[in-house]
């Protein structure tokens, strides 16, 4: 058996080695370098595999190199779009009190597919009206709360729903659904303040 083994090793090192391809070479190290730059993305927060592809297309890398590179990030477990769509709700959702079409739109421009996008918004899912409600009531400081409750003529009331409109528009909540919040908020404290 031993001398079988010292047999086929001499074999394996005594065998031609095929010349070697400075192209292949080439292509290999193009291809680890895009790795490393897409490795630095991630570094600094997770990314969708659109978003990568898009930041290579920028960088003018040629569509084999950049397939490659994508090809070995997703293989080493570090593309994840389900993921990254559902950490991007929940901390949008916490930090900018977005609603769900806002967040639609942001990560289709991220590139994330759409059945994921829709996992993502029932996954995380919370109560938009209240989401939208507790928006309106950290908005609402102590001298709108007490212009609502001595004005009779309703200006005060107008001007603060299109401000209130307009925010909400912006973070991306239905308009029948800022309508009716906005309306039944500015009621309650504008009723709080008579009951007192």
């Amino acid at each position: 058996m031993r001398e079988h083994l010292a047999q086929r090793t001499r074999q394996i090192l005594e065998a031609p080695r095929p010349a070697p391809d400075p192209e292949g070479a080439a292509r290999e190290k193009a291809v680890v370098h895009e790795c490393r730059y897409l490795m630095r993305l991630l570094a600094s927060r997770r990314r969708s595999a659109g978003e990568m592809r898009e930041r290579l297309e920028r960088r003018e890398v040629p569509a084999d190199v950049a397939h490659e590179a994508m090809a070995r990030i997703d293989r080493a477990g570090l593309v994840d779009d389900a993921g990254f769509a559902r950490d991007w709700v929940a901390q949008r959702r916490a930090l900018r009190a977005l609603g769900d079409e806002a967040l639609r739109r942001e990560l289709a421009a991220k590139h994330v597919a759409a059945p994921l996008i829709d996992a993502a918004l029932r996954e995380g899912e919370d109560d938009e009206e209240q989401r939208c409600r507790e928006l309106i009531r950290s908005r609402l400081g102590a001298r709108d709360l007490e212009q609502l409750r001595q004005e009779r003529d309703g200006a005060h009331r107008r001007r603060l729903s299109r401000r209130l409109d307009a925010l909400l528009t912006r973070k991306g909540y239905p308009g029948d659904l800022a309508v009716r919040v906005i309306a039944g908020e500015l009621r309650a404290a504008a009723e709080e303040g008579t009951a007192a």
